[in-house]
């Protein structure tokens, strides 16, 4: 798909623990996108941030981004059971 860039949020890096037990950082870049219709929020994690991060990408710019949608189900702090969306980029460059 082809989007505009409304804006840029920096690398963000946490520490976790993983199945193994092992210390690793996660790692993940955000955008908010416009489709010329929609506006979303979209983030790359691990290894495609890192890539996405080294290129000089700018709000107002024009990409070609590829992402996969997910919903999620998670219970507010009432117990009630919810659903959002979530978009993770797989691919992002520069048009």
């Amino acid at each position: 798909m082809v989007a505009k860039i409304v804006k840029v949020f920096p690398m963000n890096k946490r520490d976790y623990t993983d199945r193994q037990g092992q210390q690793q950082v996660f790692k993940s870049k955000g955008f908010v996108l416009h489709d010329g219709r929609s506006s979303y929020y979209a983030e790359a994690v691990q290894e495609t941030a890192e890539s996405i991060d080294a290129l000089p990408l700018k709000e107002g710019e024009v990409v070609s981004v590829h992402m996969t949608c997910a919903a999620r189900e998670y219970k507010t702090s009432a117990g009630e059971l919810r659903y959002s969306n979530e978009y993770t980029i797989s691919n992002m460059m520069k048009l």
